[in-house]
């Protein structure tokens, strides 16, 4: 009687285990489904992103190949050889980008399509790098070309020093060539340009007549910042 309680036991354990990772089993396979569904697209997203940064980036290498190639044809006399070779350069550079973004979209299509999302969006991902890198190349060789089509800028010549007894010369021929103050007194009316009536003129007095304003310091022979009569007479 016991022998034949302690077998119905057993059984009884046998089922609840198994019956407990049959659940356990079918938990797992929902959460792989899960993350199987939720991985493709994300795959397929990266794929597009790479495919897109892959074209941007053969866009760009095409405009350097093309300034490489303008830079060439407007080159100086001279300077064309060099230039062309930089602007081959670029355009070597250019078609390696655009076959880069080609690549690119090709692994896209198998990320969207294929077996294998996520090994097309790490080819896409991988083209997009190379596309990047041959662009900044076409880049460089464009560069590279406009500087050497363009001649360097003539030198500018240094101007002369002028000897200190020359200037000093120059100096006193301007001092006694200017006019004598007595004629320019005679066509300045003191008394109306005499606002404050102080008998002197200052800067904001003459400030309407352009010849004594633009001769001020000159005639104020004493340089206390206002013109007398007398110095407008050309005494002192």
């Amino acid at each position: 009687m016991n022998s034949a309680n302690g077998v119905t036991s057993n059984s009884n354990t046998s089922k609840v285990l198994a019956t407990a990772l049959l659940v356990a089993l079918a938990s797992t396979g929902t959460a792989m489904a899960q993350r199987t569904q939720a991985s493709p697209a994300k795959s397929q997203q990266q794929a597009e992103a790479a495919a897109k940064a892959a074209t941007d980036k053969a866009n760009a290498a095409r405009e350097s190949a093309a300034s490489a190639r303008e830079a060439t044809a407007t080159a100086a006399p001279g300077y064309g050889p060099s230039a062309s070779q930089h602007a081959s350069d670029a355009q070597d550079a250019a078609n390696r980008a655009v076959n880069a973004a080609h690549d690119a979209h090709g692994a896209q299509d198998v990320a969207t399509v294929g077996a294998n999302p996520a090994s097309g969006a790490a080819e896409a991902r991988e083209a997009a790098s190379v596309a990047g890198a041959a662009s900044a190349q076409a880049q460089q060789a464009a560069d590279a070309a406009v500087q050497a089509a363009t001649p360097p800028a003539p030198a500018v010549p240094a101007t002369p020093a002028v000897p200190a007894m020359a200037a000093s010369a120059q100096q006193q021929v301007n001092v006694t060539s200017s006019p004598p103050n007595s004629t320019l007194a005679a066509k300045v009316d003191f008394d109306s340009l005499d606002a404050d009536r102080d008998g002197n003129l200052s800067r904001t007095e003459v400030a309407t007549d352009t010849t004594l304003a633009t001769d001020f310091a000159r005639i104020d022979a004493d340089h206390n910042g206002r013109i007398t009569r007398k110095e407008l007479a050309g005494g002192k």
